[in-house]
Parts: C-alpha cells; structure tokens; sequence
C-alpha cells in the first residue's frame, strides 16, 4: 500500500461514487458502480498479498488471512449494525425494528446478498429500503475470499507455474461471467446480489495481479486517463434502468483495471493526492455509515428544510461518524490490541454474530415495550370511549369514514392491531389464483357463486387484486362467477412497464395470454383495476401520463370486443408511510396516520378517464370507499383499512362489498355465457 498510494486516492473515488448516486446529487445517477470498482480493487490487492505470501514462503497461512480480514472488515461492520438497530428501536416503529433485526442478523452473517436476493429487493427502490441493504457488497466480497484463498494456496501448494495460475484464474473469471450475461436477462433482481454473478468483478482484479504486466511508463499514462473517462462515462449514464450486472458491469470493471494498471502517469499522481488518499483511508467507514444515516435520518429533520439542506447536513454527519469510526475502531483493532493479533483475530468471527444477536434482541425488546406501553394507554382511552370502536354499518362507509376522520383529528389514540395478524389480512390469503413476477399464467380459479351461469372476470395487478374479496361476497350474493387473471405489478393497460430495473417482459406474455383467456371464456363483464403509472415509461415524444392514456384507449377497445360491460376500477390514493410502519410508530396517533388524497394514482385516473372515453367502458371511482374530506384514514372505528402503503386489507374489502357493489352497478345484466 505505501508504494501504491494511488490505490487510496481510487477507494476514495469509489466511495464518492456510491455515495453520491444515494444522495442523488445530479449527473452521478450511475455512481453505484462504485461497488464495483471496490470489487476489483478488492481482487486486485488480496490476490496480490496471497501470491506474495506464497512466493516468499511456499505457503498460505489461511488463518492468518481470515484472522486479518476479521480485524478489518468485523469491527466497523459491527459498531453499524449495533447504533442502527439501537437508534430504530427508539425512534422506529416495531415494524421496522423488525425488518432491521432481521437485515441485520444475515447482514451478521454475511448472507445480506443472499437474504435480499431471497426477499425480492430492488436495491434502487425509495420504498423504504432497508437500511442495511448495503452490506449486500460485503457479504459478494466475503463469500468470494471463502474460496478464492483455498484456490490460491492449492496452487502454492503445489507449485503450480505462473501459467497455471492464471489459467485458472481466466476460466473462473469467464464461468462467472457467462453466468453473469444469462442470470442478469432471467432473474435481475437476485442476479444484483448474486456473488456468482459479481465474481468476474473481482476475478478481474485477481487477474491483474497475476498478470502483474509491465507498462510502458506512456501507455500507463494513456491506460489513466482511459480509466477516468470510462468510469465517468459509465457513472454519468448508467442509471436504476440499466440491467446490472451482466456486461454493463464490465464497464466499469475495465476502466478500474485500467487504473490499476497505471501505477505511474498525471492520473495516479491527481489519486496519490493527500486529501484523496484520506478519504481512501475512512472509505470503509464512510460506506457502511452513509446508507443508514441517509435512509433514517431525514425523516428527523424539519421537512420545511430544503432536499440539499438536509442532504448536506446527513452528508456532515456521515462524514464525523466516519472519522471516529475509522479513528476509534479501525485502527484500534488493526493496530492494537495484542490479544488479537495473528489468529487469534478468529475469534472475532463468533464474538461480533453473538454482539449482533443480543443487539437484536435487545432491540426488539426494547421497541415491544414501547409499543405495549402505548397500547395499554390506548387501551384505558377505548374503554372510555366505548363509541369510538363501533364497527362500521357495510351500508354506510362514506358516513363511517368521516367520522373516523372527525375522530382523528380530535386525537383519538391509535387502537391496538397485532401486526402478525394484520400481516395475514391481505388478499392474496385466501385468493391464491394469481401470476407472480415470474409466471405469464395463472391457474383458472372461480370465486363468487361457482354454481351461477354469469361470469365475471377480474383483470390486472394486484390493485385488482385487492378488490377479489368484496368482489366474492357481491359474486354470491348477486349470483355469478368470479375468474381473477391477476398479475403482481403488472398494468393491465398497453404501456411500457419496468420491473425494478428493467423491462417487465413478462408483463407482456401475461396481457395476450389473459386477452385470449378471455376470448375463450366469453364473460359477461370485466372489472379491470390497477396502481396507477406504477414503473411504466413514456414512449418517445411522449409524456407518461399521454402513454398511459392511450394504453388504456388501445385495451378498453380490445376488452369492449370480447364483452359489452367493461367497468374499470380507478386506482386509491397512496400512503407516505405504510400502514405496519404508522400502526407500529411511538407516539403515533390516528391523526398523524391521515393520509392526503395523493400519489401517482390519483393522476393516472384523470388519464384514465380520457382514455376510456368513446370506447364503452365505464369508469368507477372507488376514493369514496377509503377517504373523506380529501384525506383517508388508517383505521375505522377498530378495522384497518390500509394493508400497506397502497392496498387495503382483504377485511376492508369484504366489509365495503356493498357499498362497491352499488357503485359499480348490476354486472351480470348481460345474457349469461359459458
């Protein structure tokens, strides 16, 4: 490290990197590619220090090495897991105390990648991430170095020429990319996370070392500038958009190869620079504390301040958690402490997992207290108010919801939910007939009265789905079949639609087998819904809203041919703060979990509204049966009537049934069919 200072100064750039495109500063919406730079300066550095032991030695002392690697990465790691779970047990709500327990204990283990992989993440989504997801790229980097040290020492071991090393090497670093290439185009949202995936980025770095090539001091200058040119090029245009790994992540693995290459030139002079090279020297810490205090902190500051205001002073404050981090824990255990030097740093491995553990013990502990305390009070106030709980008359929910509104705006306390219980009330519980992300077909299941002649069908994503268990109840009652074809996040219109980060190609596959389906079914009526302008795109020389638009024009002309009643079920307002979150949050009440008559889907309705005129279908507005005086509330008199952020519970939904029956008018008035 001291002959390449410049290897500092390249840390401190990727760092800067990531931690720009997370605080959204302008221009750098691809500095994720940060990660990858670490990647490869990490294979490049480690693989040189095992080749060296080796030639010096004939050895690999594998303890030693994971011994250092538990001095460097487990204490800082460590310090991270344990404030953050400390601070969302105080300030957060039990529900997310939950999720961060959970993040933190695979974070622990450094399965974070796994466990994001597992949960369906989308690491550029704003919902809420976790704020752990970062640790994502520890975890790559650590599965990586359980194998490739045994690797390195076989071929020691057994003396293996320079040639054999690297052929090695090469054949690794081509599996994973091949792997790359086909696991980014099938399943993008585990191939992120995917260490098989990513370990071409480090085997990169590793082949560098191996290849220890001799440049030209010219060509080292020109590989330079090369490099810097191509990580801007990547940073400024690559975005969430571009489908990563894959061979996009090349890119900037070639421009940090090429910066490695140029140990000499006026670009590794501009990296050995002493302020780059600090900041190289906190990197580790500025990006383990930068994604938490980023993610919980501004919810804490005076939402008045102005986005850079607040940005800046979250950026100050990763900045001097940094510095003591790297000053205190870093260089304490990497330094000091005699009774972890050589391998008895290993014991570092067990003793941080069981810090976390209790942490997280603890931490759940201590936000379960709160919560009981503040439902017993709530508890005394119902008892008090025994009128507050009535239940609401099925008959009369516009009625119910301005009460509740009126009551929560007198401060009416929150009444207890169970959380577990309410994880359960969503409709996919009991309407298990649905296409997830990856499917473009759905099993045919019938609801409603399965005896009646009528049909039918409910079309769209899962804001179509919501609505299948008043949809039931008004199927019986009003005697006719319910066929739900139903897609997670995926429109039932003719628009461009992304999942995550790329292309919902699915999507497509499911609409011509859903239309067909249709065609052979010969349904009565439709009842189409959807979340409004969810991840779709404009086409060119488009708005997103005149897209959606004429989407909706192009489907409600193909829905109107197959059946004479189309009635499209516009879309609900959407929640700043998920139900689980508000429900769960010290000192919440029902008036802080008012939520605004707002989000992308009430303007997709207006859009919506245009696009069906002219073509037979009808349009209902279902924003009575959640909301009263321009805002909607959590709960009604004990129901809860959101289940998330933007779906309401499969209990809600069975109780407005008639009001949503007499909204949309008779469906089966047509002659039945098969």
């Amino acid at each position: 490290m001291n002959r390449r200072r410049d290897i500092q100064g390249l840390r401190a750039v990727a760092v800067g990197l990531v931690v720009a495109a997370h605080a959204g500063v302008p221009g750098v919406q691809g500095g994720f590619i940060g990660v990858d730079v670490f990647f490869v300066i990490s294979g490049f550095l480690i693989t040189g220090l095992l080749l060296s032991e080796g030639r010096r030695t004939d050895r690999i002392r594998l303890r030693d090495f994971y011994a250092r690697r538990a001095r460097r990465i487990l204490p800082a790691a460590t310090l991270v897991l344990v404030v953050t779970l400390a601070y969302v047990s105080f300030v957060g709500s039990l529900a997310r105390t939950d999720q961060t327990r959970a993040d933190a204990l695979w974070s622990a283990g450094f399965l974070a990648n796994v466990h994001f992989a597992r949960t369906g993440a989308d690491y550029f989504s704003t919902d809420l991430p976790s704020a752990f997801q970062h640790y994502w790229s520890l975890a790559v980097e650590e599965q990586f170095y359980l194998v490739w040290p045994l690797v390195i020492a076989l071929l020691v071991r057994r003396r293996a020429s320079r040639g054999l090393v690297l052929a090695v090497t090469g054949t690794l670093v081509l599996a994973s990319l091949a792997w790359s290439l086909r696991v980014t185009d099938l399943h993008p949202s585990a191939a992120y996370f995917s260490t098989p995936a990513r370990g071409y980025e480090l085997g990169a770095g590793a082949l560098l070392a191996v290849l220890a090539p001799r440049i030209p001091r010219a060509a080292q200058a020109l590989l330079g500038v090369t490099g810097v040119v191509v990580l801007g090029w990547a940073a400024a245009t690559m975005s969430g958009e571009t489908p990563f790994p894959g061979w996009q992540a090349a890119v900037p693995v070639v421009g940090t190869v090429a910066l490695l290459a140029a140990r000499r030139g006026p670009v590794a002079a501009v990296l050995s620079w002493a302020p780059l090279r600090w900041l190289g020297d906190i990197s580790f810490s500025v990006y383990l504390w930068h994604w938490p205090i980023l993610v919980l902190g501004a919810s804490r500051l005076p939402q008045d301040w102005g986005q850079a205001d607040r940005t800046s002073l979250l950026l100050v404050v990763t900045l001097a958690a940094s510095v003591l981090s790297y000053l205190l824990v870093e260089r304490t255990f990497q330094r000091g402490l005699p009774a972890l030097r050589g391998p008895r740093g290993l014991v570092l491995w067990p003793a941080t997992l069981a810090v976390v553990v209790a942490s997280s013990i603890a931490a759940t502990t201590h936000s379960q207290a709160v919560m009981a305390h503040q439902r017993d009070v709530a508890d005394s106030w119902f008892e008090a108010h025994p009128e507050a709980t009535a239940p609401p008359a099925p008959t009369d929910i516009p009625d119910a919801l301005a009460r509740a509104v009126a009551l929560a705006r007198s401060g009416a306390p929150l009444p207890s939910v169970d959380l577990g219980e309410h994880a359960k009330d969503v409709w996919r519980t009991d309407f298990g007939c649905y296409a997830d992300f990856d499917a473009t077909t759905t099993r045919l299941c019938t609801y409603g009265d399965p005896t009646a002649g009528p049909l039918v069908v409910v079309y769209g994503d899962s804001h179509a789905g919501m609505w299948l268990p008043a949809l039931d109840s008004i199927g019986k009652s009003a005697h006719f079949r319910v066929v739900p074809l139903v897609k997670s996040s995926c429109m039932p219109f003719d628009v461009p639609q992304s999942l995550g980060q790329h292309d919902y190609q699915g999507c497509d596959a499911f609409h011509r087998w859903a239309l067909g389906q249709m065609r052979r079914l010969r349904p009565a009526a439709v009842v189409v819904s959807y979340r409004g302008l969810y991840q779709t795109r404009a086409l060119p020389g488009m708005t997103r809203g005149r897209t959606w638009q004429q989407g909706v024009a192009t489907t409600a002309r193909e829905l109107t041919a197959i059946t004479r009643d189309v009635v499209v079920v516009g879309d609900i307002p959407q929640r700043a703060l998920p139900a689980p979150e508000c429900l769960s949050t010290p000192g919440a009440d029902q008036a802080t979990c008012l939520a605004p008559v707002a989000g992308d889907g009430i303007v997709a309705n207006d859009f919506t509204v245009r696009g069906i005129a002219g073509t037979g279908a009808r349009f209902v507005d279902p924003r009575a049966l959640v909301c009263s005086a321009g805002v909607c509330p959590l709960v009604v008199g004990d129901d809860v009537v959101f289940y998330d952020d933007d779906h309401i519970t499969a209990s809600w939904s069975r109780l407005v049934a008639p009001a949503l029956e007499k909204l949309l008018g008779p469906l089966v008035g047509a002659t039945p069919t098969a």
